[in-house]
């Protein structure tokens, strides 16, 4: 595929097929009962599953997503960016998405579906693969079903792993109890809105090439995974968070299939500055706490006082909302090549993801580029590789007004009330930025843009 049709094919939306249903509940139910007499058989610790399983009303979600590979890819960069590789492995990790870029089509039914190129064992390993590409479908399914059921708050990803370790130790020698942070769910959406708490909802994001019933067992085990995290409410008592469990076919007759499933919760996390002038709100300080891992357990005649998970008490809310606002913050600056700056939104433990600030080298990610189009600045970071013969540039990076407001005394509160404008700029000047660009490119609604183009091609250059 030469450099002109695979562009053409990244901008091209396509259908994903959507299955939540009564029926889909009850056989992932049936598969996590089995699963657990299992583990029982085995002598091993069943795991607590959500109390319900139930289907996303429709009206969330209408039986299809429609979207174009290149959001996907997007997602997909954006979700990874601070997965935990240190600046050993920065630009592999920064770019990691890129490698799908002829992965994905069109097919005559206008379904999306594998090109022969994604199918091909020389170029991709299937775990991988479906891991990789279960993360993008799951969170751009997540993000839409979240944005209909609350549409006046504004939902961005936040890396779990990353976010939990400002309280929790997951790696090294400060794990306090391995067995108890062993189950966890591998997104937060949190959701700001101006004047209200914050919500957060789990998300578990799977993918497989295997047949429907791979994708039932796969929902049962997250079905577990979404259920890890807790928070406390002094006037509702121990609440789970809602969750969204995704499980992607990539194999699926017709094309890639999703089977998704809502079990309900209460993700509301209070914020004093948003009630008063008093508090800080979202641009308080965090501090890094070392929690003993492990819920509570309330059931006086259980063999057990905790399992496994991650318990949020009534006096760490605030505190976990601004951990998650720091957290997606941090991984917007790193999406744009700035890891120093996104070091310090971090706790010292989430901060050793990003590796050492004065590591230079081959793998390393500098923030040193720019480039206005239709009135717009950007800033972020580059590459250059070859598709084919042909090279190639990337850019991906951010408003420079809104790194602006995350530089020096960082303004998260301010960054969320400037979004909606900034979407609304994009939108209104799109097609002088796609003539100006000259290739693919793709701004999502928190400021993250990513472009590609053959070198040469557009009438901006890169400063």
């Amino acid at each position: 595929m030469d450099a002109d049709e695979a562009i053409k094919k990244l901008f091209e939306p396509a259908d994903v097929a959507i299955e939540s249903s009564g029926q889909l509940a009850g056989k992932v139910e049936r598969k996590a009962a089995k699963l657990a007499a299992e583990r029982r058989d085995n002598e091993q610790e069943v795991d607590q599953i959500k109390p319900q399983l139930v289907p996303v009303p429709e009206r969330e979600h209408g039986r299809n997503m429609r979207i174009m590979p290149w959001e996907l890819l997007h997602l997909l960069g954006r979700a990874t960016v601070l997965s935990g590789h240190g600046s050993s492995r920065a630009l592999a990790q920064h770019w990691g998405c890129l490698k799908y870029i002829t992965s994905l089509q069109r097919n005559v039914h206008d379904r999306m579906e594998l090109s022969e190129s994604g199918k091909d064992p020389r170029y991709h390993r299937r775990s991988v693969q479906a891991e990789d590409l279960g993360i993008a479908f799951a969170l751009a399914a997540a993000l839409r079903i979240a944005q209909r059921r609350h549409s006046d708050y504004r939902f961005e990803i936040v890396d779990a792993d990353v976010a939990l370790e400002a309280g929790w130790a997951l790696r090294g020698k400060e794990v306090k109890t391995k067995p108890n942070t062993r189950l966890r769910p591998d997104y937060f959406l949190f959701g700001f809105r101006d004047g209200a708490a914050a919500r957060v909802i789990t998300v578990e994001c799977k993918g497989s090439h295997g047949a429907a019933d791979a994708q039932h067992k796969q929902l049962a085990k997250a079905a577990a995974q979404v259920n890890a995290v807790v928070i406390a409410d002094p006037d509702h008592g121990d609440v789970t968070p809602p969750g969204l469990m995704m499980s992607t076919s990539l194999d699926d007759t017709g094309g890639i299939q999703m089977r998704i499933l809502d079990p309900p919760g209460d993700g509301t996390l209070a914020l004093s500055g948003d009630r008063n002038d008093d508090g800080y709100g979202l641009n308080g300080p965090v501090e890094q706490y070392h929690e003993f891992p492990g819920i509570p357990v309330r059931d006086e005649e259980a063999e057990r006082d905790r399992r496994p998970g991650f318990y949020i008490a009534p006096e760490r809310s605030e505190w976990f909302a601004r951990v998650l606002a720091r957290t997606a913050s941090a991984g917007l600056l790193a999406f744009a090549g700035d890891r120093d700056t996104a070091g310090r939104l971090l706790t010292p433990r989430q901060r050793a993801r990003l590796g050492s600030e004065h590591e230079t080298g081959p793998s390393h990610v500098d923030f040193d580029t720019g480039i206005e189009l239709a009135g717009m600045r950007l800033v972020g970071t580059d590459h250059v590789f070859r598709l084919q013969s042909q090279r190639m540039e990337v850019f991906s990076g951010i408003p420079h007004v809104l790194h602006n407001l995350l530089s020096g005394e960082p303004d998260l509160k301010g960054r969320y009330h400037m979004l909606p404008d900034l979407s609304a700029q994009w939108h209104e000047r799109q097609e002088a930025i796609l003539a100006e660009w000259g290739g693919v490119i793709f701004m999502d609604t928190n400021g993250a843009v990513m472009g590609l183009r053959k070198m040469g091609d557009g009438r901006a250059p890169l400063d």
